[in-house]
């Protein structure tokens, strides 16, 4: 969902690289021949406080805000997306399911062309453009109730002339937690990690019982027990099987590690992964998004033509912490009858709303219509939720386990001064009748009592495991029977 750090789903996985690929030329045979322009100049992005640069085949990004401005990053334009029309004054780039809007400028603002270099690590300057960002991007505030001006005056009082880095970065840990999203978060020097652990140990907090690696396994040892043969795929990423001769099971545990590299079907998942990385560090931001939306597609294919004897499915997303949306959606291609909308999404920046998108399936060549029993928990999030909130438009859908987390929004990311990236939420997903999810999550049909802590939830199974049993896919077997 975006420039996308890639969804952490496990302490030990790395993050997947952005490493250079081949120059490439620039594409543009889907701009209609009476809209074609110089795609060379300025131009200013719509809801993301984003200004490019463009200049024959390469883009350089900048991030702006009220108090800063600075290149971010630059790189082919392929690797940022396709240009579908152009004109003299507007821009349209396809970015996974996205379609971002510029605006031409004559020229870059102001602010773009003030020296800032002797801000770059400016205590104060960092913590004014960290807060900006967010008083002009951040989507949620109303609904979570949150004062951010309050925010600002209360956490800058703790400045000082002596403040650290590393406190420079409690603060803002602090203001990240006020938010309480998962889509937020920051990235640091590992110097500075280590000082972070430190203080974590000695105000006592207790990490996390289990890791994704276990919510894997709870996942194999579920499908186990209820389907014939279970099938697998990245490294347990995708399983799947019949649980009898009506009813087809497929778990899917990411929107994310999803493509096809040619890696072992069976391996398991950190030897799988350590291969997977190499292969997605060839690949830059755009063309391994395509790569995890190509992947999903052939792997459902293969599923909706192996269970092809199968009166309904049960698709399990209890453990998919999101990923790409475009894999969510191709996801959902697979059991959907028509091209529709399903659900929209806008962008918030300035007090001002921007960039309104419908959200619409394409029904795969290859797809199930039936019923179609999707189960969620509190794990179930970002792209997870999309999927969750487009299949409220799907009547052959019926959803089962408990509420889903609540965040949405792609990932805004940016840099600051110093060179810390951090993430934002500045994007509002809407249902067809206009309501936001956001904060609180997704409501299934039937509901489990699921606990929303994390390690609670996965015993909470276990216990489960060990009557020889799993709730949800109880509730559904006992409604197919009827």
């Amino acid at each position: 969902m975006k420039f996308p750090i890639l969804i952490v789903v496990v302490s030990v996985i790395l993050c997947l690289g952005t490493a250079c690929t081949a120059k490439k030329d620039l594409v543009t045979e889907n701009i209609p021949s009476n809209t074609v322009s110089s795609t060379d100049g300025i131009w200013q992005q719509e809801g993301y406080s984003r200004i490019i640069e463009l200049k024959d085949t390469m883009i350089a990004v900048y991030d702006i805000c009220k108090v800063h401005c600075s290149l971010s990053f630059s790189e082919h334009i392929l690797d940022f997306g396709e240009i579908v029309t152009v004109n003299e004054r507007s821009l349209i780039i396809k970015h996974g399911i996205d379609r971002w809007v510029f605006n031409k400028l004559d020229q870059l603002p102001e602010i773009c062309t003030i020296e800032t270099t002797s801000k770059g690590n400016d205590i104060t300057h960092n913590f004014e453009v960290f807060w900006h960002t967010f008083n002009e991007n951040y989507s949620a505030f109303d609904v979570k109730g949150i004062d951010w001006q309050e925010v600002y005056h209360k956490q800058k009082a703790k400045l000082t002339p002596n403040t650290t880095e590393l406190e420079l970065f409690l603060i803002f840990e602090e203001m990240i937690d006020l938010l309480n999203d998962g889509h937020v978060k920051m990235g640091v020097p590992d110097e500075l990690l280590e000082g972070y652990k430190a203080h974590k140990e000695v105000m006592n907090t207790t990490p996390s019982k289990y890791n994704f690696l276990h919510e894997l396994q709870l996942g194999e040892q579920i499908a186990t027990l209820y389907v014939d043969s279970v099938r697998q795929g990245n490294g347990g990423m995708v399983r799947w099987g019949m649980i009898n001769e009506d009813i087809g099971y497929v778990q899917v545990n990411g929107m994310v590690i999803q493509a096809d590299y040619g890696i072992p079907e069976k391996v398991p998942f950190p030897d799988f992964y350590y291969n997977y990385a190499r292969h997605a560090d060839t690949r830059k931001d755009e063309p391994q998004r395509a790569d995890e939306e190509a992947g999903m597609k052939k792997r459902m294919d293969e599923i909706i033509t192996e269970l092809a004897a199968a009166k309904s499915f049960i698709l399990d997303i209890r453990f998919n912490g999101g990923g790409k949306d475009g894999v969510a959606m191709e996801l959902l291609n697979h059991f959907c009858a028509k091209p529709q909308e399903v659900a929209s999404k806008k962008a918030w920046e300035g007090n001002a709303i921007h960039n309104h998108q419908s959200i619409r399936t394409q029904p795969s060549s290859k797809r199930f219509e039936g019923p179609v029993y999707l189960i969620t928990s509190h794990r179930t999030a970002s792209a997870a939720e999309l999927l969750t909130l487009g299949s409220l438009a799907l009547a052959n859908f019926t959803r089962i386990g408990s509420t889903t987390e609540g965040i949405f929004s792609s990932t805004l990311d940016k840099v600051l001064p110093n060179g810390w990236e951090y993430e934002c939420s500045n994007e509002i997903y809407h249902d067809l009748s206009g309501n936001n999810y956001e904060n609180v999550g997704i409501t299934p049909d039937y509901s489990i009592d699921y606990p929303r802590d994390k390690d609670k939830f996965i015993e909470a199974l276990y216990e489960e495991l060990k009557l020889g049993k799993n709730e949800a896919i109880e509730k559904v077997l006992g409604r197919v029977k009827k």
